[in-house]
């Protein structure tokens, strides 16, 4: 009796797992479906990302380039930093909790987290190194997520940032594979990158 009991429980339990996994990714392909897959010619899904760098903001200094990535899957966000906290709540603001829930799951295997401040696109000034900065303090971010000022819009523009949070997932060739402009879901981000640093998906087998 107690090992059918214990075999219900377990036949029970991969059901549920079998089930959490269909859907994640029932959610995972709307998301793909609905987002707009576009921006520029040069940043259209399959597509290499174009090369960028610029100073980090961090006290320690430093430069990022996403060419010095090549070898990582990328996962690049260009975001309003300056957006308040309102009732309806800022979706940028709500990228970011997402951003640093990925970066927590994945950075160790390889991915490598970036923010842009898309300030143009936003309609405001460009903010200070200090202000970009303070943003890092504000939301407590890893230092292992990289934020990059954009002031002169060179970045937005080769990217063809329209919408903000405009978010890609950049393969360890350099190539786009996924790209949502607009809000991302936490499920599509997981989805998209754990096939990219080798990590398996929910209830599937180890990733090849």
């Amino acid at each position: 009796m107690t090992d059918n009991i214990r075999g219900m429980r377990t036949r029970r339990w991969a059901i549920v797992v079998l089930a959490l996994a269909v859907l994640l990714g029932i959610v995972a392909a709307f998301g793909a479906w609905r987002s707009d897959r576009g921006g520029s010619a040069g940043t259209a899904v399959g597509r290499a990302a174009p090369g960028f760098s610029g100073p980090i903001a961090r006290q320690t200094g430093g430069t990022f380039s996403l060419s010095g990535e090549r070898g990582h899957a990328v996962l690049l966000s260009f975001l309003n930093t300056q957006a308040e906290a309102s009732a309806a709540g800022d979706p940028s603001r709500s990228q970011i909790v997402f951003l640093k829930s990925m970066n927590m799951q994945s950075h160790p295997h390889g991915l490598r987290t970036v923010i842009v401040d898309s300030a143009g696109v936003a309609g405001l000034p460009a903010p200070s190194s200090d202000t970009l900065i303070n943003f890092t303090f504000d939301w407590t971010l890893d230092p292992s997520i990289a934020v990059v000022g954009d002031a002169n819009g060179s970045i937005e523009r080769a990217y063809g940032i329209t919408k903000l949070p405009t978010t890609l997932v950049i393969d360890k060739h350099g190539i786009v594979r996924h790209r949502w402009n607009g809000f991302a879901l936490a499920a599509q981000l997981d989805f998209a990158i754990r096939p990219l640093v080798g990590r398996a998906l929910v209830g599937a087998g180890p990733a090849r």
